[in-house]
């Protein structure tokens, strides 16, 4: 079984995990931009574990099983222990996590629940 499937919204439904990925933004965004940029798609920030899953390690620039647009960082909205005004990043460049200051511009990938589109 394929794990990515376009939908008919322009979506992509991950069987694996059961998540739907948005496309990736086309510019960055400080973290709270982000939070409002995935809100006005009926979406979110992913986890930092729900974004890690789409590294490919096989691969470098870009290291992901998606087309990211950009192989660069990418939010998520996991928040970095210790330090309220960071969040985790993924980078996928060359498939690194880093901590990220919040106000920084990093690229969204947003994402959401299966809605189980066709």
């Amino acid at each position: 079984m394929k794990r990515f499937k376009e939908l008919k919204d322009g979506w992509i439904k991950d069987s694996l995990t059961g998540l739907d990925w948005g496309q990736s933004s086309d510019k960055t965004m400080t973290f709270k931009q982000a939070l409002a940029y995935c809100k006005k798609l009926g979406a979110r920030l992913p986890t930092s574990q729900e974004l890690m899953s789409l590294i490919d390690h096989s691969k470098r620039r870009p290291a992901s099983m998606l087309d990211m647009k950009h192989d660069d960082w990418y939010w998520t909205g996991t928040a970095v222990a210790g330090y309220p005004d960071g969040a985790w990043c993924v980078g996928f460049s060359f498939g690194y996590v880093v901590s990220g200051n919040k106000d920084i511009g990093v690229y969204v990938r947003p994402v959401r629940k299966s809605k189980g589109v066709k």
